[in-house]
């Protein structure tokens, strides 16, 4: 009798030891399912948050107006150059951020993974208070008299709370990566291995181009402003990929092999 059981209960252990890694390996999530609506707000968001993107890219490039630039390049750094001009664009940025992970926080809170949300959460909250306070302090702060070097209290916490809120932002897409690699599997899984990939490239990037401009020697200043550029498109790539994996990591259409047998449905 005691054998009956225990082979039994072997049995069943067995059976759902397979069904779990049957539904670890093929069942996870691939991508998720949003409606017309926010489809259409993804696609304006990637959109606009690209174009911003690049006027950000061309503004790096073009700087403040000088004799030595041609007509089309000075009157345009001549507009960048101007403060409202600067904040206005870093808020739309911004916004487009928010945008498109509210839509991911969304889908996050349906597939009930609370974790994650809420570190899309710290995500969207520092990175729009960080560009706040930096827009509060470009458009109020003003320059001390008699002062060469020096700078206000508040543009000095104001510089503090920005950095503190940038590092949180990185340990936060860190983890938000590992919890989308190790859950969920396709786009999805993408889109974590973006968010852990292109900060870590784009810092180890910037590192190699300082390491060449302070220590090696011989170097001529064509080849250090080529290695800018270069250093500059390369971490632009990388900033505008994790957004382009998180709009492809969800769809109003799903996959066949991902309906019937998988747990899809329940978010259609």
């Amino acid at each position: 009798m005691y054998i009956c059981i225990y082979k039994n209960v072997t049995a069943l252990l067995c059976a759902y030891l397979f069904e779990s890694i049957y539904i670890y390996v093929y069942m996870k999530l691939k991508k998720f399912c949003v409606t017309e609506v926010q489809n259409e707000v993804l696609n304006w968001g990637v959109g606009l948050f690209l174009a911003f993107s690049v006027v950000n890219l061309i503004d790096h490039w073009t700087g403040m107006p000088n004799e030595g630039q041609n007509v089309l390049t000075q009157a345009f750094s001549t507009v960048q150059s101007t403060t409202g001009i600067q904040i206005a664009e870093r808020i739309l940025l911004m916004l487009t951020k928010l945008t498109l992970w509210e839509v991911f926080r969304r889908c996050l809170n349906k597939s009930k993974h609370f974790i994650l949300q809420l570190a899309v959460v710290v995500m969207m909250v520092l990175t729009g208070l960080s560009v706040l306070a930096g827009a509060y302090s470009s458009a109020f702060s003003e320059p001390l008299q008699n002062t060469l070097f020096q700078v206000s209290q508040t543009d000095v916490l104001i510089h503090r709370f920005c950095t503190y809120s940038n590092l949180f932002v990185f340990l936060a897409e860190i983890f938000l990566g590992i919890g989308l690699i190790r859950k969920f599997s396709g786009s999805i899984r993408n889109y974590g291995w973006a968010l852990l990939g292109a900060p870590v490239l784009s810092q180890v990037s910037d590192l190699i181009f300082y390491y060449i401009y302070n220590n090696v020697g011989g170097v001529s200043m064509n080849t250090i402003q080529t290695l800018g550029v270069m250093t500059t498109i390369f971490g632009f790539v990388l900033s505008v990929i994790p957004f382009v994996m998180l709009r492809l990591s969800m769809s109003t259409d799903i996959p066949e092999e991902d309906g019937d047998d998988s747990d899809l449905n329940q978010y259609k």
